[in-house]
């Protein structure tokens, strides 16, 4: 909302705010360029809220001195891959303010328009996702469009049909309708992509918001399925017949057509009883699955729309009430330096402990080298830390008028931090890393990644007994492993003889683990679980592997060519060679025979894919899967395009739901059985 002009203003103001504005004016584009375009943000949403309403501030001002200026277009999110139509309305965005005093004002200037027409408001939670227009013919969906520039929009259609739960038909006799909403992605799925992130060592992503965005955007249909994108609808756009007299009869409309919609809306009689609902959904917003940054005010009676008319951008009878960010201020009592696994060195801040969110928060990170010198982040500093998405802490601002007078910038070391290796940047990367590869950080962090669940599984050496046995020098890389004796492990702090059984009885287990386990174990950037399987199932030995060419490599799903130089790289380095012949020595890599994929053509299961949810009673989930590649198939976390059937235990999810959604075979446990039991057709 902009407020009135109490002041007037002289020629060399005028000038000084113009320029002011035209400044503003270049900053806002670029940030609507990251925003939009590239779903990469440099800066916050409250941030870039604050620059759009000074410069609304300053465009009243120049408005009423008749300064010709120029204006932001309306936020396009139009990408050169997809084809764009236009939408049958416009497609409007949202005025917003931070402000209940505005919020008020706003509302009284509904009553300035409308008299003694009464009126009432519904309230919604405003979803932080991505606008999006469905369009239905005679019932049938016909094709979805993102907002673009609210006149046109990218047709995502194909993205848009892997959605669970979307009809595809609708009880809708209209000629044409829209029906708009917001496709999102909810805080479960969000963490656990980036808890695969970071266990891969890639950088996380920032929001919800800006990983769904990118995620609808891209053409690779299988990436679009695995990141299991959200769809609530809550607005009808054109249609060719009367749809209702009010919102609220909107949303319940919306639902009755099986779509999914508000769950929790609110209808107040005035602005009063708005701003309680308002009050009412801030306390609750965090129990919600989705991330909800405000409310949306919206008069209910539709027949007012057209008196209340709009702006150039957005409709009158609507607002946007954000709620400000959850942020504290604290001090930066260290910078530390963390050595990764393949090296990268990440930098995190040891905060003084402060509450947010809800939790204790006393480290947040720092992303990079160039992050730190464009903030001018220092120890010592006083800053406001927020939580992106509401869960990774992170430095927003420092308050440089707090710096104490000796205060230096930090320096970024052009040595590593723990084994002092020249650090080094790859081209096309942020991050530095130590390619020295016996920096003792990585070596542990490398034999932590070889032992976890998902790797060689080698229950009892946890981090605790890592350390002490690199601190005696029993343990310089994985191959060590298979070199520990009883007496090494026996004489640890705290360790008995049961202790050092147990553990040396499951070293010799690992030894018979299948090949994919191995690949993963090994940490080669960038191969992550699935990609490990899909190289054992393709190569079948670990010597058909470290032959093959990047030609062969990339010829396999998933695997382009900065995977493929990865895993050839890996394989040349000496250090490597070394250590897989001392594994070859300890019979770790010699029974590769034991650890192929049966290949007879025959099996039910052989070059299918498949996807397990729920409980078994008969074998364990990794059981399953061990018998299922064993046969020939392939086991992947999430349906896509690529799946066949889905095996379903018993307390299914909703895999079990999309899985009957997309027409898949169903087995469950009793099918899955008697398949194994035959082991061939």
């Amino acid at each position: 909302m902009v407020s009135n002009i109490t002041k007037t203003y002289s020629t060399s103001e005028i000038r000084t705010l113009k320029a002011k504005y035209d400044k503003l004016l270049s900053e806002v584009s670029l940030h609507d360029r990251l925003y939009y375009r590239e779903n990469s943000p440099r800066i916050s949403d409250f941030e870039y809220d604050c620059l759009k309403s000074e410069m609304e501030r300053l465009r009243e001002i120049l408005t009423v001195y008749s300064v010709e200026i120029k204006d932001t277009a309306v936020g396009d999110d139009s990408n050169s891959g997809f084809k764009s139509f236009a939408h049958l309305s416009p497609m409007m965005s949202l005025s917003n303010t931070y402000s209940r005093e505005e919020l008020f004002q706003f509302s009284n200037h509904l009553e300035d328009v409308l008299g003694q027409r009464k009126f009432s408001y519904v309230i919604e939670p405003k979803i932080d996702g991505i606008a999006i227009n469905l369009i239905y013919k005679r019932g049938k969906f016909f094709r979805a469009l993102t907002r673009g520039n609210g006149t046109l929009g990218d047709d995502v259609s194909a993205n848009i049909k892997t959605i669970r739960g979307l009809p595809l038909e609708i009880e809708n006799d209209a000629e044409a309708i829209e029906i708009r909403g917001e496709v999102y992605m909810d805080k479960q799925t969000f963490i656990e992509i980036n808890k695969m992130r970071e266990e891969q060592e890639l950088e996380l992503f920032a929001n919800p918001r800006n990983l769904a965005a990118g995620t609808l955007k891209t053409l690779d249909l299988d990436e679009v399925i695995g990141r299991d994108l959200k769809l609530i609808t809550y607005a009808i756009g054109h249609c060719s017949e009367k749809i209702g007299n009010l919102q609220s009869e909107v949303l319940e409309l919306l639902k009755n057509l099986g779509f999914a919609s508000q769950e929790k809306y609110w209808i107040a009689t005035n602005i009063e009883e708005a701003w309680k609902c308002v009050e009412e959904l801030n306390g609750m917003r965090h129990t919600l699955p989705y991330w909800t940054d405000g409310a949306v005010l919206k008069v209910n009676e539709l027949q007012l729309y057209e008196t209340l008319g709009a702006t150039a951008k957005s409709p009158r009878w609507a607002i946007a009430y954000k709620f400000a960010p959850e942020r504290a201020t604290t001090r930066i009592k260290n910078i530390i330096l963390q050595v990764g696994r393949t090296g990268i060195i990440t930098p995190v801040a040891d905060l003084e402990s402060v509450q947010l969110s809800g939790t204790n928060v006393s480290r947040a990170t720092l992303h990079n080298a160039d992050e730190i010198s464009k903030k001018d982040i220092r120890v010592g500093d006083y800053v406001t830390v927020e939580k992106a998405g509401e869960i990774i802490p992170a430095i927003v601002a420092v308050d440089s008028t707090r710096r104490s007078v000796g205060s230096i910038p930090f320096v970024f070391p052009k040595t590593c931090p723990s084994c002092g290796s020249q650090l080094i940047r790859l081209p096309g990367e942020v991050a530095w890393r130590c390619q020295n590869l016996c920096c003792l950080p990585q070596i542990q962090r490398r034999l932590e990644h070889f032992v976890s669940r998902t790797a060689m599984d080698i229950d009892g050496l946890g981090t605790a007994v890592i350390e002490k046995l690199m601190a005696v020098k029993k343990l310089n890389n994985i191959a060590d492993i298979y070199r520990l004796t009883f007496n090494d492990l026996e004489c640890l702090e705290k360790f008995g003889p049961k202790s050092a059984l147990k553990i040396l009885s499951n070293i010799d287990s690992s030894k018979n683990r299948p090949l994919w386990r191995l690949i993963h174990g090994f940490g080669i950037l960038g191969i992550g679980e699935q990609t490990a399987k899909i190289l054992a199932s393709h190569f079948h030995s670990l010597d058909n592997l470290i032959g093959a060419t990047p030609a062969e490599l990339e010829q396999l799903n998933g695997i382009g060519t900065k995977l493929s130089n990865a895993i050839v790289a890996f394989f040349r380095e000496q250090h490597n060679l070394d250590i897989l012949n001392d594994l070859r020595m300890f019979e770790v890599v010699s029974g590769d025979g034991s650890l192929e994929v049966a290949q007879n053509q025959n099996s039910k299961f052989y070059a299918k894919n498949f996807v397990l949810t729920g409980t078994l009673s008969s074998m364990t989930r990794q059981e399953a899967i061990e018998k299922i590649e064993h046969l020939g198939g392939n086991v992947a976390n999430a349906i896509s395009g690529r799946i066949i059937i889905l095996i379903a235990g018993e307390n299914c999810g909703s895999k079990l739901e999309k899985a009957q959604s997309l027409g898949l075979e169903i087995w469950n446990e009793a099918d899955l059985l008697e398949n194994l039991n035959e082991g061939v057709a």
